[in-house]
């Protein structure tokens, strides 16, 4: 059985969203864009630990954005071949498909309804599949220490259960044999001087308190004289070699307790139930390689269908991207990119290749995306947000080098994810040489007009201009630039704007050069002429860069106003656009 599709109406921060899953999803998104709403709405279907009263849910459940006074959650489940799911949906079920839906009105009372397709669904008396068909969910505010104090004795007891008659023959033997050794060990620690004589008034005080009392006396023992309640209550203990360790660090109290989670399940597994898992943010308190460990150990140690939320760029790395949900907020409502889980996703990313890494991950949290070519870039654009008190961790801006001018995989993926996205590119002039010329061209154009080429039908306006003018970007190498190639030049810059791509008028070496930071770039670099500083600027880059702003940072906001900083001025306007509703609150 596999959960393959949710559709939420009017739930929370949902309006009217559907979501595709694999067997192995990743959920991820911003703080507060629904992730474990989501998951709720699935508990709502199949977790058995939710009560009746839990079901009929409360006003505040009900989108307010929208002013919702319905809520539908309907789950479609495919591949169902397990007998107990046979049985339990029967008429139900159709090429292995079954439909189940939760409707719940204001001011009403909730229905469940089952049937093969939604034209088919029937009302049933209450959730009665989850006795063969439930979601085991472990949230972020698990108290370690409380579920392993739970679980222990529930872990021991499904193991018994799961032995042999030879096993548990053996085992009552050697039980008989631990209480005749703990036995022993309490009568030696009774003959021990210091423990004995502790005790001696408290006893001579009790008898003179009750007759009853008399042939009664008080003993120390080691912690427990009966070997059946010794067992029962046996308490976790880390250990490395033969020696013992305080469970301790919330990082290995986190790997402890999902590691026995996991192991519960293997346990409890049953041909007579299905069960699938979801579970939130399992990174707590590790730290990367542990986390990206994490992430293919939940992988790969769970047979069933297991759904997990995370905030960890690094568990995002470990995930194939057609496996990943992409939960983002538009108009106040949660929205999956893709629809959910999507070989598209899979398609954009196959081109980024290596690339996706932690840094790049970063991506998949963020609401906007300003990319830039490399390091010194990065560096450049983080220190005048900052000096400008740019907030761009408010905004969840993110700056990222393509690290060359590969830019197209990253636009592809951000159009994936429906996340606004700006870039700034050189404007440079290249050589192209063949058999017969030498002539020069602007790189930068070039390079532009083939990421919007992917992105627009032939009938752009730009596009269009391309086509007529694109032999005018080449001239000969001999020539000084023509009209002709300054003018096409000049109108793909401007026109290109409005799709987020920004050139500059050469590169940022130059552009700094040819700003307000002129002065301060002479003299930190202690060089006059225009071409020398470029050139000393360019030579390791990145140092030199960290060099600058590390000394003049503070003369940073003399560029406030430059076009240097409009591609990152327009991103801030685009993320805090696409925050606001578009629904009048006051209505609701």
């Amino acid at each position: 059985m596999r959960l393959e599709k949710l559709h939420i109406k009017g739930f929370r921060n949902f309006d009217d969203t559907e979501i595709s899953f694999r067997k192995k999803t990743l959920i991820i998104g911003a703080n507060d864009v629904g992730k474990t709403n989501l998951l709720y709405a699935l508990r709502i279907l199949f977790d058995k630990t939710l009560s009746e009263h839990d079901l009929e849910l409360s006003e505040s459940d009900y989108n307010a954005y929208t002013g919702a006074d319905e809520i539908e959650i309907t789950a479609e489940l495919c591949e169902v071949t397990e007998d107990c799911l046979l049985s339990t949906f029967s008429g139900a079920l159709k090429d292995g498909k079954t439909v189940i839906r939760y409707t719940n009105q204001k001011n009403g009372s909730y229905k469940i309804s089952n049937g093969f397709d939604v034209a088919t669904l029937s009302e049933l008396p209450t959730r009665v599949y989850i006795r063969k068909l439930n979601m085991e969910y472990v949230d972020t505010n698990r108290n370690m220490f409380s579920f392993l104090n739970h679980e222990r004795v529930k872990m021991l007891q499904l193991s018994k259960e799961k032995l042999s008659h030879e096993d548990t023959v053996a085992d009552d033997e050697k039980t008989k044999e631990i209480q005749r050794r703990l036995d022993d060990i309490n009568k030696d620690i009774s003959s021990l001087q210091y423990v004995s004589k502790s005790l001696e008034q408290v006893n001579k005080e009790l008898g003179e308190l009750s007759v009853h009392n008399e042939d009664q006396t008080v003993h120390y023992v080691a912690g427990e004289s009966n070997a059946d309640k010794l067992l029962n209550n046996l308490v976790l203990e880390y250990s490395t070699g033969d020696k013992s360790l305080a469970i301790g660090g919330d990082g290995r109290n986190n790997q402890i307790f999902l590691s026995t989670w996991i192991a519960k399940q293997h346990i409890q597994e049953s041909i007579d139930h299905v069960t699938f898992y979801a579970i939130e943010e399992p990174e707590a308190h590790l730290h990367p390689h542990q986390q990206r460990k994490l992430a293919s150990y939940i992988k790969d140690n769970f047979h069933n269908q297991i759904l997990v939320t995370t905030h960890s760029p690094q568990i995002v790395s470990q995930f194939n991207p057609e496996n990943i949900v992409r939960l983002y907020a538009q108009n106040k409502c949660s929205i999956a990119a893709c629809g959910g889980c999507s070989f598209k996703l899979q398609n954009v990313f196959s081109k980024f290749s290596y690339r996706l890494n932690a840094l790049s991950a970063e991506i998949f949290f963020s609401d906007g995306v300003f990319l830039v070519e490399g390091v010194s870039e990065v560096l450049f654009y983080s220190a005048v947000a900052k000096e400008l008190n740019l907030d761009l961790d408010r905004n969840n801006i993110s700056i990222l080098s393509v690290e060359g001018i590969g830019f197209k995989p990253y636009v592809a993926i951000c159009n994936a994810l429906k996340i606004p996205w700006v870039l700034r590119t050189d404007n440079d002039i290249f050589l192209k040489s063949t058999k017969n010329t030498n002539t020069y061209y602007y790189a930068g154009i070039s390079r532009i007009i083939g990421i919007i080429s992917e992105l627009l039908d032939e009938s752009d306006d730009v596009i269009n201009y391309w086509k007529n003018h694109s032999n005018e970007n080449e001239w000969a190498i001999n020539d000084d630039i023509p009209e002709d190639a300054k003018q096409l030049n000049e109108y793909i810059r401007t026109n290109v704007k409005k799709f987020g791509i920004y050139l500059s008028d050469i590169d940022l070496e130059n552009d700094m050069m040819n700003s307000k930071l002129n002065e301060t770039l002479k003299s930190h670099y202690n060089i006059n002429d225009s071409e020398g500083l470029v050139k000393a600027m360019k030579k390791k880059k990145a140092e030199n860069m960290v060099n600058f702003l590390d000394e003049c940072h503070t003369k940073l906001p003399v560029i406030k106003n430059s076009d240097i900083l409009e591609p990152l001025n327009t991103l801030i306007v685009k993320t805090s656009e696409k925050a606001r509703p578009i629904y009048d609150e006051s209505t609701n």
